[in-house]
């Protein structure tokens, strides 16, 4: 039963105290952005996605596979990027709401995006 008053200790799943909402991580998962590795996932998919453009239109004889899979593989990485950008910033507006934190004497053991404040929801339950 998480209807807040529990503050989700019977399921498992933390509520935020500040705004309510049920997407509350742990600070460490929170704070933790894994940059190379989504960039280096990106950059293996974008290369096969052009080698099997280049590959395709060398096997079948359609010679305009081979651009379609140069901008599929562009495409590509430039999501990637876009993904490694928004991982590191989500990290730091984790890191920030922490330091906040700490700075009013919180140990914060989870993190709302939903509101941008760390907290200690699970301080008050029994």
């Amino acid at each position: 039963m998480t209807n807040g008053v529990d503050r989700g200790a019977a399921s498992g799943s933390v509520v935020c105290p500040r705004c309510g909402a049920a997407g509350v991580v742990a600070v460490a998962d929170a704070t933790d952005s894994s940059g190379c590795m989504h960039f280096a996932e990106g950059t293996v998919i974008s290369l096969m996605a052009g080698a099997a453009g280049t590959y395709y239109a060398d096997e079948r004889g359609w010679p305009w596979l081979m651009p379609v899979g140069a901008v599929v593989a562009v495409l590509l990485f430039a999501g990637t990027i876009a993904v490694v950008r928004s991982g590191n910033r989500d990290a730091r507006k984790a890191r920030a709401a922490v330091d906040r934190a700490a700075a009013a004497g919180t140990v914060a053991t989870h993190y709302c995006a939903g509101c941008g404040e760390a907290s200690a929801p699970d301080a008050g339950i029994a």
